[in-house]
């Protein structure tokens, strides 16, 4: 191993952004916290007066002559420089310092400087990655995108984010939708006020109402005392519906009434109560075809859906994806070995963002000295997110479904057969048709299992 080789080593893994560049000032190696803290995509070829959007070769020079360098080339002076800059990134301007030394290496003859970048701050901007709630430990406040196919929609949520309106965030399973509602709820003018969230899927029909309006003292078997709904928890803040495509109509009729006038009484009381809430829904489903057929009220869905904001699936987004694998290396200062960093990139990731944090975790466990060179993709992540409740796109990767439900498959005849009604079918014939072990498998309420039996006539 060469001393350059150890050298890039030493900084591929440190938080700071570090890069090492020749006398021509052409960026030799880059870590990933450079391509992270700059917005730049992996693999770009860089150069001191092309580091995305800033141009470190004029700082250098005149920190160069400021250091007693005539000629001001900063590329090749002998001292070390250390100045500050402010950087104009794309969502936010950056304040740096900057320490640029000579790199002297016994077995490179090469005039070589190691230039490293140290934020004076962390990013306070809102912004979606692959965690919905940090948990990961990666910087928590990204609303970026490195993909032209993504950042049109994350701009436009920007936007939004500072208004009032109502929004429908829509997207396949484990896009990010809870994590966008969030920052978009940051962004508002109601950031300091409660977010509240409900899952309309995970609550039985029957106690849905309640947990939205809240309930008096006797209103039904088991009400024991007054109740406070979500709607009056959110009064002043945001109010995230998650899963609103789940919602019976019965229920529908209700949430309209509240979703316009902010009116609504609670369950087993004459008395209207009035909120300030700003709605946000999301759904995994298709609404719009939900709506054609007469499954979900129009009325609702385009008071819900003032704005609307489709989060592509991460099997769409190549930059982003490459640009979080580099964040996780950086952050557990694990090394993904080249090829199953392919193999990783080609992976379809049907379960988005979801299926990559469980893969994350795993990674992690199967490292050695510091370096993860293969690892098998978990049979159970892809059936799981292959058969969840998700708008699905045109698969163009070979993956199959699974069961043999494979585009060239021997069961064509089902290819029109919507994948949530596939799911509880096979589902059904795994458990015998026990309703109740099927639910449980399902992660889902015997109450919503039958509801989506009946929606797909398999009772």
């Amino acid at each position: 191993m060469t001393t350059t080789e150890l050298a890039e080593i030493c900084i591929r893994h440190s938080r700071d952004p570090h890069l090492i560049s020749d006398t021509r000032g052409r960026v030799l190696f880059a870590n990933p916290a450079f391509h992270q803290t700059l917005q730049i995509p992996p693999d770009t070829p860089l150069t001191l007066d092309q580091l995305g959007s800033l141009n470190l070769e004029a700082h250098l020079k005149e920190a160069a002559v400021a250091a007693g360098d005539d000629d001001a080339d900063a590329n090749r002076t002998p001292h070390a420089l250390h100045f500050s800059l402010m950087a104009e990134l794309e969502d936010e301007t950056l304040p740096l310092e900057v320490i640029s030394q000579p790199l002297r290496l016994n077995d490179d003859a090469r005039a070589l400087r190691l230039i490293t970048l140290q934020p004076q701050r962390r990013r306070t901007t809102p912004v979606e990655t692959v965690s919905e709630d940090g948990r990961d430990g990666l910087d928590d406040s990204h609303f970026h995108s490195h993909d032209a196919h993504c950042r049109p929609t994350l701009q436009f949520a920007r936007r939004v984010a500072a208004s009032d309106v109502r929004v429908m965030l829509l997207g396949e399973s484990g896009t990010g939708k809870t994590r966008l509602a969030r920052a978009i709820h940051q962004a508002s003018r109601r950031a300091e006020a409660p977010f509240v969230e409900i899952n309309c899927a995970a609550i039985p029909e029957e106690l849905l109402e309640s947990e939205l309006f809240g309930h008096t003292r006797g209103a039904f078997s088991g009400a024991v005392s007054d109740r406070v709904g979500r709607f009056e928890s959110a009064d002043g803040g945001t109010l995230f519906l998650d899963e609103i495509g789940e919602m019976s109509q019965r229920l529908q009729a209700k949430l309209l009434r509240a979703v316009q006038d902010g009116a609504f009484e609670r369950v087993g009381e004459n008395t209207t109560r009035q909120v300030d809430v700003r709605i946000l829904a999301a759904s995994n489903q298709d609404l719009r075809s939900r709506v054609e057929a007469g499954e979900f009220r129009t009325d609702l869905f385009y008071r819900l859906a003032v704005a609307t904001v489709e989060i592509p699936p991460l099997r769409d987004r190549p930059r982003d994806l490459a640009a979080t694998l580099q964040a996780y290396e950086v952050h557990h200062g694990i090394r993904i070995a080249p090829r199953l960093k392919e193999k990783l990139q080609d992976h379809p990731w049907p379960g988005n963002f979801r299926e990559l944090e469980n893969v994350f975790e795993c990674l992690t466990l199967h490292a050695r000295d510091g370096q993860v060179d293969d690892f098998p993709l978990p049979e159970p992540v892809r059936v799981e997110a292959d058969t969840s409740d998700t708008i699905h796109a045109p698969r163009t990767n070979g993956y199959a479904e699974p069961n043999g439900f494979g585009s060239n498959g021997a069961h064509d005849t089902q290819a029109s057969e919507h994948p949530e009604a596939r799911r509880l079918r096979e589902a059904l014939v795994a458990h015998a048709g026990n309703r109740s072990q099927t639910a449980r498998a399902l992660g889902m309420d015997r109450s919503t299992l039958w509801r989506k039996l009946h929606r797909y006539q398999l009772v």
